[in-house]
């Protein structure tokens, strides 16, 4: 029989988030997050809300092979970023009007790879505009 992975044990990220105060996408700003657990598409995924600008993201890890149908990604909806590390960034709610532009749109591999510069190929958390 297989042992249950803790949910804190596969989900890393989060943890890392909250300890590092990582820019939000959305402003820009390097400000702490409020990570609440066990939100969104299945209760793996966590939901984080910056204090700054009050963007709500939810985060989970999947398997890109997961999102590949016929070597696009997917069409999935709102989603912000896939990063190396196999995680999932879906923009959920934000009062900032330039946001927009992350909210319902079609991923395609071209879509992919212009969103994945915003965000760090190792650890996963955002870039700001300076560190591009």
């Amino acid at each position: 029989m297989s042992s249950w992975t803790k949910h804190a044990d596969w989900q890393p990220l989060p943890k890392a988030i909250n300890e590092h105060s990582p820019v939000c996408p959305i402003c820009k700003k390097r400000s702490k997050k409020d990570v609440y657990d066990k939100y969104g598409w299945t209760t793996r995924g966590y939901k984080i809300v910056c204090n700054e600008c009050g963007a709500e993201w939810e985060y989970t890890i999947s398997k890109p092979q997961d999102l590949l149908f016929g070597g696009a990604f997917a069409a999935l909806s709102r989603v912000a970023k896939i990063t190396d590390d196999n995680s999932i960034w879906v923009l959920r709610k934000t009062s900032i009007k330039e946001a927009e532009k992350f909210l319902d749109k079609e991923i395609n591999f071209s879509t992919w790879k212009q969103m994945v510069k915003s965000f760090c190929g190792k650890c996963g958390n955002p870039l700001a505009e300076d560190e591009k």
